[in-house]
């Protein structure tokens, strides 16, 4: 019989039973020594305890089964040293059995007559116990069924056909391989023996994934009658089942809970068995062989809390839109401080100001060579509040309110704009303002992230800045001082369009520095460069 299927025996009469005390690398230290009899190059078996609760029974078995055998290498008077010999079912452990065999020693030889007598012989030594066979053999069947009690199909076919293997001759071969068929007959679904019907597991949601270190509970209905259920289960790659008895839960179902412990990353494997009145177990899910698995995931850890990050930042901005001329310029400045909270939700809330200065008028009254007027002056000084909402990580509405004052009264105005992608990545923003007195303009705005040191920026704007609005010649102020309101333009600017390219630098994690260029104009003989910068700190 191999060693996996081995059935605890008696110690042989004569025979030295000790322990593994230890195991040191390939060294197996023994406490079979010298003072035993053992001498160096002995074999001894080496056995496996096990101590296990019956999980339909509640009984405590207890049991030992060989897994190969040891040579003592060195010997010592209380220790010795020993070494795995051959092929061995597992690696020795402390508290294994180990058993150094000694054979019944042979009948003393009759003692010499002293001279002129007869031969004398001592007394003899009661006879060693010796069972006859047959019940030797039947003893150890009876071991065999009980150790087998409660273990899955699959196992008990496999000890019944090595037994028969090993000991063709046996009279009760033909009984073991009998009952083996029919064990075959019962896992392919047939009768249970004895013409019982065999159980259904139904109802049953075989869970595919589980959280690591979290309680489980499996539950079922069996379909034909049965007194209970029993679930076991053990961690993928491991080789013995906890037995875990179901519960009734109500008519027909049955449950039972995998404590935490079990539930171990990587994998748990499982088999469901129904148990009847006269104490027999049949797989209704999966077999020992062949059991279900349920994936073990570690849990994500959460995040912890991210503190706001805060930003203040300055820029500023000249465009010229008339080849230097000096008479249709744009020239702004914002600084702002700002926290960011998160990414849905309110993202984040800004709060700065501007002074915006410029001047403009019509293309007709500033290009006129016959006689061209003066442009106007446009100011205003303003502050703002902006929040942005994150509907979604890539998705976000930017709205900012302002209110200033110009050179003749006060003015406000705002933004509006769609922000698409994530605020500290690449992202596209759309949208408009509206400047009380200056003008209007559309936006868009490509930020680019990709170079982790090197934060780019691209930017269309459509505008009638600085001079999208009329004036009178109560409120108009030339721009050179000595002019007359009827020789200053008062009509609008032209709609124009920008192109805007800015290119940063990290300096260090948090501080960019940046540069931008821009070309703008109404049409083609009427436009111009520009050039600004911008600093930013995060933290």
């Amino acid at each position: 019989m191999p060693a996996g299927h081995a059935l605890a025996q008696g110690v042989a009469a004569g025979s030295v039973e000790g322990h593994v005390v230890a195991v040191q690398g390939h060294d197996v230290i023994v406490d079979i020594a010298a003072g035993h009899g053992a001498g160096t190059g002995d074999v001894v078996e080496l056995w496996r305890p096990l101590v296990l609760r019956h999980p339909v029974t509640k009984k405590e078995v207890r049991d030992r089964f060989r897994i190969g055998v040891l040579v003592l290498r060195q010997v010592r008077e209380r220790l010795s040293l020993a070494a795995a010999e051959g092929e061995i079912d597992r690696p020795p452990e402390p508290g294994d059995v180990v058993i150094l065999p000694r054979p019944v020693a042979a009948a003393p030889a009759p003692t010499p007559a002293p001279a002129g007598g007869a031969p004398t012989c001592p007394e003899p030594a009661p006879p060693a116990a010796i069972p006859e066979p047959a019940s030797e053999e039947a003893s150890e069947i009876g071991r065999l069924f009980e150790s087998l009690r409660g273990a899955a199909i699959g196992m008990r076919i496999a000890v019944y056909e090595d037994w028969v293997r090993t000991r063709p001759q046996s009279p009760y071969a033909p009984t073991l391989m009998e009952e083996a068929a029919m064990l075959r007959r019962l896992a392919a679904g047939g009768p249970a023996p004895g013409g019982r019907s065999r159980a259904v597991l139904t109802s049953f949601d075989p869970p595919e994934a589980a959280l690591a270190s979290r309680p489980l509970a499996i539950a079922g209905r069996l379909a034909a009658p049965s007194t209970g259920a029993v679930l076991h289960a053990r961690a993928e790659g491991e080789q013995l089942y906890a037995s875990y008895p179901m519960q009734p839960v109500g008519p027909g179902y049955y449950r039972a809970t995998l404590p935490a412990g079990q539930m171990r990353p990587g994998g748990v494997e499982y088999f469901i068995e129904a148990t009847d009145k006269e104490g027999g177990a049949a797989p209704v899910r999966g077999d020992g062989q062949s059991p279900e698995k349920i994936a073990v995931i570690e849990e994500p850890a959460p995040e912890p809390m991210r503190p706001p990050l805060a930003t203040v930042a300055i820029w500023t901005d000249y465009a010229d839109y008339n080849r230097w001329r000096g008479n249709d310029v744009a020239w702004q400045t914002e600084g702002y401080f700002a926290m960011r909270f998160g990414d849905t939700g309110m993202r984040a809330v800004r709060s700065g100001f501007g002074v915006y200065r410029g001047v403009g008028g019509s293309i007709a009254d500033l290009d006129d060579l016959q006689q061209p007027k003066s442009a106007r002056k446009v100011g205003l000084t303003y502050g703002y509040v902006e929040g942005e909402v994150g509907l979604v990580p890539a998705f976000g509405l930017v709205g900012r309110a302002l209110v200033g004052l110009r050179d003749v009264g006060v003015a406000g105005g705002g933004q509006a704009m769609l922000r698409i992608g994530g605020d500290l990545g690449t992202n596209l923003l759309l949208g408009g303002e509206l400047l009380g007195g200056v003008g209007m303009r559309g936006i868009a705005q490509l930020e680019l992230n990709a170079i982790e040191r090197w934060p780019m920026l691209f930017r269309a704007e459509v505008t009638n800045q600085p001079a999208g609005t009329g004036a009178s010649e109560r409120d108009v102020r030339p721009e050179i001082e000595d002019a007359l309101p009827e020789g200053t333009s008062m009509d609008t600017n032209e709609v124009g369009g920008r192109g805007i390219a800015q290119v940063g630098f990290r300096i260090v994690d948090g501080l960019v520095v940046a540069v931008r260029g821009s070309y703008q104009g109404r049409n083609i003989n009427h436009s111009g460069p520009g050039l600004g910068g911008a600093v930013s700190y995060s933290w």
